[in-house]
């Protein structure tokens, strides 16, 4: 696979992440769903933490993956993943306890 279709593929798999968060961030429940209307909302800190963490992390792999001094940016790299990694565990952590309540 060459470079560009990797970073092609990396860059639409995140545009799609975002936008199933900022979907999933203004979707309204069924009144019926759920007994409380507590009991399903994240708090926003959670949903601030993890924007910042994906802000970052997309950002980051932009930054790595199209630079043309890409030996020298293999931390970034990497750091772009942890990034984009936690975002997602926040994410996923927050959404699991909010069900939970």
């Amino acid at each position: 696979m060459t470079g560009f279709a990797l970073k092609t593929v990396i860059i639409v798999v995140v545009i799609a992440l975002v936008v199933i968060v900022v979907a999933r961030m203004f979707h309204r429940p069924s009144p019926g769903a759920s007994p409380s209307r507590a009991a399903g909302r994240m708090p926003l800190l959670a949903w601030v933490g993890a924007a910042v963490l994906l802000a970052a992390g997309f950002f980051l792999a932009l930054v790595s993956f199209t630079s043309r001094y890409t030996e020298d940016l293999l931390p970034m790299r990497i750091a772009a993943v942890v990034a984009l990694l936690a975002g997602g565990a926040v994410l996923f952590v927050a959404s699991r306890r909010a069900r939970k309540r």
